[in-house]
């Protein structure tokens, strides 16, 4: 399952429209129904977002603001919340790539504020306020990870 069909089903389950839901996050409805159809960024660093979350015992909203609020998400800021929390944990910019399954490089960018995870994150986070769930749970819906996860499982 995409993250989009989650973002769908969570839109649906609280009654909100196509149009509402895409005002409330800043984006067009034509570029709401591409989150939706799973054919946006989103579906990368939505769930590298959750795994960084993940090895770094940290809540995903903490990730893009001090206060896990999407008011409070400013750009850049991702890459220093991240690093900072690496940093407390003691892990290297290897170790997480490694355990992230991308280059070290890659995770580079991330924490030098340049991936979409800046763009992408905030969206997200305010969706997830929008419709009332912690963020992670579009990553992990049921407790399953997306890529476990089956439209069947909505039912």
């Amino acid at each position: 399952m995409k993250l989009g069909e989650v973002i769908q089903k969570e839109r649906e389950r609280k009654k909100i429209s196509l149009e509402d839901a895409a005002t409330k996050i800043g984006l067009s409805a034509d570029d709401y129904r591409s989150l939706e159809a799973g054919e946006t960024p989103a579906e990368t660093w939505g769930p590298l977002l959750a795994n960084i979350a993940i090895q770094l015992e940290t809540p995903t909203s903490r990730l893009l603001a001090e206060s896990g609020k999407s008011a409070d998400c400013k750009p850049g800021q991702a890459a220093k919340l991240i690093a900072g929390h690496r940093e407390r944990r003691n892990k290297t910019i290897e170790q997480m790539a490694e355990k992230l399954e991308i280059s070290a490089d890659e995770y580079r960018r991330i924490e030098a504020g340049e991936s979409e995870i800046e763009v992408w994150g905030p969206r997200l986070l305010n969706f997830a306020e929008v419709v009332e769930l912690p963020v992670f749970n579009f990553f992990y819906p049921f407790g399953l990870p997306l890529d476990k996860l089956t439209v069947e499982d909505y039912r």
